[in-house]
């Protein structure tokens, strides 16, 4: 009652290394099947498709609305334990149970219904972020068209809130002063071997006996930094509210391509497409803040919504 569109989407890894017709499409498909080998990793890898409703790499039809209709999305997981996945939409925020989100968390053998009432006119992603599912093709498109549902005023956007972000490439040492670790390995200064324990474990490393204490120090440090910069190294915090307009005036000062991007609010690019900053460029992006990217009946009085790069989602 109430809903103007109603979809279901089934998320699974369809594992056809146990179809019974393996072979029969080795027979149909390859050049020589003599030389298949069905235990080979890749070829097991190949055979898992990473489908929502079946379907992959964007080929999923029928996912169409207008905009201002009342959505209904019935989100279901199912599969084994590698069946955990972050689904995302593009373009749009989501009501799950009164809270104001963009995505949830699907589990196997749970279900979730978000609500959604689309306010833009495009063709959006709705995917699986999980990295490995999402290169493996859980990712595809919804379309909002503008129908007949013209008669809601568009929103006006009042202060504008400016702000100067870089991008900049640093590298960090977390252990500079390494005086400390002959205290916490228990040996001499100039000892480098640690003979008393069979094993090392430390960020997620084990060292057998015989490794050198400099080495696994090396790769501790080396594990640190890779944490460091997926989990830790956050940018600066932005405020707005509901009804203002964000002006990002962005430096990229690193060696590569960078562009800044935000979940939950609405990004006004040329053409639809976020702008590449190339190294040494700087770019203004605009973001405004609608009603539906505030928080939900079931939130706090404020909500954070994350930023990023997308230039290469995966890295």
């Amino acid at each position: 009652k109430g809903i103007d569109r109603e979809f279901y989407l089934l998320f699974s890894i369809f594992d056809e290394n146990d179809s019974w017709y393996l072979n029969k499409n080795i027979e149909a498909f390859t050049g020589d099947p003599s030389k298949v080998d069905e235990n080979d990793a890749d070829f097991k890898e190949s055979n898992k498709m990473h489908a929502v409703n079946g379907y992959l790499y964007g080929n999923l039809p029928g996912l169409t609305m207008c905009k201002n209709d009342k959505v209904s999305w019935h989100l279901i997981g199912l599969g084994s334990h590698y069946d955990m996945h972050g689904v995302h939409f593009q373009g749009n925020t989501i009501d799950l149970r009164g809270t104001t989100r963009d995505g949830l968390a699907l589990f196997p053998h749970l279900s979730g219904t978000a609500l959604m009432q689309p306010d833009r006119v495009g063709t959006f992603k709705v995917v699986c972020r999980t990295f490995d599912h999402f290169v493996g093709g859980m990712k595809h498109f919804y379309e909002v068209s503008s129908c007949h549902n013209t008669t809601r005023a568009q929103q006006q956007y009042r202060a504008m809130r400016l702000y100067y972000i870089a991008a900049e490439e640093v590298e960090w040492d977390y252990a500079s002063n390494k005086s400390s670790a002959p205290k916490i390995y228990n040996i001499s200064s100039n000892e480098e071997r640690y003979s008393k324990q069979k094993t090392l474990v430390g960020m997620g490393c084990a060292h057998s006996e015989g490794d050198t204490l400099k080495h696994f120090t090396k790769l501790a440090l080396k594990a640190a930094l890779i944490i460091s910069i997926v989990c830790l190294n956050l940018g600066p915090l932005l405020h707005a509210e509901v009804g203002d307009s964000v002006l990002i005036v962005f430096k990229n000062k690193a060696s590569r391509p960078y562009s800044i991007s935000a979940h939950g609010v609405e990004e006004v690019a040329a053409l639809g497409k976020i702008v590449l900053s190339v190294s040494g460029e700087i770019n203004t992006y605009r973001w405004n803040v609608p009603e539906r990217s505030g928080p939900g009946k079931t939130d706090p009085n404020c909500i954070t919504w994350v930023y990023y790069s997308t230039a290469n989602f995966v890295k």
